[in-house]
């Protein structure tokens, strides 16, 4: 069986050595070193650089030999030619696993190739496991935050994994999920992948069980038939979501210059993922709204829809929309209709969509959502229009023509009345266990933090989203892979 303590070096170290420490603000030896010790490290971290002396107030060690303690990972930040003959001293205390910022290697020419080479030759005669060279960092949750990243924003924790042949794509991706409160289990920047690449971290995230979803970004693969295989275990268990860089000419040129990456044929690496059942992202804002929907609601494998709207507008192009994506939108049965003429207005549209023609009153939304979830075969609903509500009682509020305390109670009545109606779905997605994705207007992305109808969902952990087309894109994409899987279990 394959050793795998390598990752418990690199994920779960008990001690980090920081070789290259620096005091001087500009240099990734200052900033990845503070990260590491702002994001709230328990373990013991040892600055080392051959000068000593302190950083800011924490002892500098002038060489790993006189490190006090033993140390599982090391973290590089050392000019280019200097690396080979840290590996070497890495070896003789006994490291296991190092992260290699250092750029300039196999990415730049031929000279730095055969560098690269050099370093591996080293690290694999000690037994020691590489993350790059030529990489922005590291990042483990659990069970002691490891920031060993560029990125200087604390990071959640949560069950997104993340491995990016690029860095700056790495730290994109994590902002986004930040901002939407999910979480991040491990974040790999795999560099130039001279000794552990993408198929290795597939591998190890199948059985990681801090990780319940992971993003990929890739632009060439050096292991093709191996990370197809990988991917076909792992995306039984969880799934992968992957967006593809150097899809075209000019791009697979930037990809080689990079990360030193092949980026292949693209055909032949859609055909591969559709096999695999990964689930493509055009862009990273697909990525995250995937992601998000699967985190944050119960699987469906059918694709039976129902839309509740609070205008006819967005009913009618998410129709459109959930037909072009092969999703369904089964008509209403006559029983279900006069189920719904109850307690709805007699203008509303009597067909899915369900137009409700902004509907004076929580229930109604509500009701209808369970009237739909007890008495159809529908396998999710769309729930759209929110967020004017609130919109429209904080411009009262805000309005220089309008007494504040004329408005007050009203535009409180009409805030706390959508809160509810929040409260409500969240509850409804646990009782009934079956997606309703919220759709949430623009405007209310936009209102301050404390009355933000997007940031409370997020904190209740269901994900909404913007506009139908992105919502309809995380379903479709949500849908097929979880009808896959079934299919393959």
């Amino acid at each position: 069986m394959e050793d795998r303590s390598h990752y418990q070096s690199l994920f779960e170290p008990r001690a980090i050595a920081f070789i290259g420490a620096s005091t001087t603000p500009t240099k990734w030896g200052f900033n990845i070193l503070h990260h590491l010790y702002k994001g709230g490290y328990a373990g013991g971290i040892y600055p080392v650089n051959p000068q000593g002396g302190t950083w800011f107030g924490r002892e500098i060690y002038k060489g790993l030999a006189d490190v006090p303690r033993p140390v599982d990972l090391a973290v590089i930040v050392v000019p280019k030619e200097r690396v080979p003959g840290t590996m070497r001293d890495c070896a003789a205390v006994g490291i296991r696993a190092a992260v290699v910022i250092t750029a300039g290697f196999s990415e730049t020419d031929a000279e730095g190739a055969a560098l690269e080479r050099e370093v591996v030759s080293i690290a694999r005669e000690s037994g020691i496991r590489i993350v790059g060279p030529n990489t922005m960092g590291v990042f483990s949750a659990s069970p002691s935050p490891v920031q060993a990243v560029m990125m200087s924003t604390a990071i959640k924790p949560g069950g997104v994994a993340i491995v990016s042949q690029s860095g700056n794509l790495g730290t994109s991706m994590t902002y986004r999920f930040n901002r939407r409160e999910i979480g991040i289990s491990r974040l790999i920047s795999s560099g130039n992948e001279a000794d552990l690449k993408v198929e290795d971290f597939l591998e190890y995230l199948e059985t990681d069980e801090r990780t319940k979803v992971i993003c990929l970004y890739v632009e060439g693969l050096r292991q093709g038939r191996r990370f197809l295989e990988a991917a076909r275990h792992v995306a039984l268990k969880k799934p992968v979501i992957l967006l593809k860089g150097g899809t075209g000419t000019v791009g697979a040129g930037a990809a080689m210059s990079h990360t030193g990456a092949l980026a292949g044929s693209f055909a032949v690496f859609r055909s591969m993922c559709r096999q695999a059942n990964i689930i493509p992202a055009a862009t990273i804002d697909d990525m995250v709204d995937v992601a998000g929907l699967m985190l944050s609601q119960p699987e469906f494998t059918g694709k039976r829809i129902g839309i509740v709207t609070q205008g006819g507008g967005w009913g009618v192009i998410s129709a459109d929309l959930c037909e072009e994506a092969g999703l369904e939108l089964p008509p209403l049965e006559e029983r279900v209709v006069a189920m719904l003429d109850r307690f709805l207005p007699p203008f509303w549209s009597r067909r899915n969509p369900i137009d409700l023609v902004a509907p004076g009153k929580v229930s109604m939304v509500t009701d209808a959502i369970e009237t739909l979830m007890k008495h159809t075969d529908l396998d999710a609903i769309l729930l759209l229009g929110l967020g004017y509500m609130t919109a429209r009682a904080r411009r009262w509020l805000d309005s220089p023509v309008l007494p504040i305390e004329a408005m007050e109670r009203p535009a409180r009545t009409m805030i706390d009345a959508e809160m509810e109606l929040l409260e409500l779905v969240v509850k409804q997605i646990r009782e009934f266990n079956k997606p309703i994705i919220p759709v949430i207007d623009l405007v209310a992305f936009d209102e301050p933090a404390d009355g933000n109808i997007v940031k409370h969902l997020d904190r209740e952990g269901v994900m909404s989203y913007p506009s139908p087309e992105q919502a309809i894109r995380a379903i479709a994409g949500a849908q097929e892979y979880f009808r896959k899987r079934k299919s393959r279990a």
